[in-house]
């Protein structure tokens, strides 16, 4: 894979952002072929701003199949981004779908579920379900406890029953 060059990032950045959909498309393959993690938020501002389907689904393919754990890594330090508050759910299921060990974010992921919307408290729900183990069980136990305080005070009873789902996958992860 050829690392695009950084004399070469200015122009694949210009013409990721062009309204011109055969533009757009081929800086998204130069950067599948040779971009790495710092090109992520670029590709979600890009997603954010097009309005063009065929860029749209390109943007959405290649961050589905990430298997880079910093790029994926960069999806979640943007989870609390309001400028992508739009694609959140998309940036959720790219963290499931990338296979990548996430459960060391885990308070990330529940800073989304806990104000988020009935779809990202469900994509949350299939980030937490599918992690084999939790390892840092004193975060894990605060986690539990932010959720059920949550819960308690909760004003939104549409995503009660998500949240309540995540806290008994949370719960699986609790070592006796």
């Amino acid at each position: 894979m050829a690392k695009i060059s950084k004399t070469n990032r200015e122009a694949v950045i210009k013409d990721l952002k062009s309204n011109d959909e055969a533009f757009a498309l081929k800086a998204i393959e130069k950067i599948k072929k040779g971009g790495d993690a710092t090109y992520i938020n670029d590709l979600l501002k890009a997603l954010v701003d097009t309005t063009d389907t065929g860029i749209e689904n390109a943007i959405s393919q290649l961050l589905f199949d990430l298997k880079d754990k910093e790029a994926v890594e960069e999806i979640v330090n943007q989870l609390a981004n309001p400028n992508f508050a739009d694609i959140r759910i998309l940036m959720l299921s790219a963290c499931w779908q990338s296979g990548i060990d996430l459960s060391h974010r885990l308070p990330d992921f529940i800073t989304v579920a806990s104000t988020g919307n009935y779809m990202e408290c469900l994509e949350v729900l299939t980030v937490v379900e599918n992690w084999e183990a939790i390892s840092n069980q004193e975060m894990l136990e605060n986690e539990i406890i932010r959720l059920k305080a949550y819960l308690s005070e909760s004003d939104t009873p549409e995503n009660d029953e998500m949240i309540f789902s995540i806290l008994e996958e949370m719960e699986k992860f609790v070592v006796q």
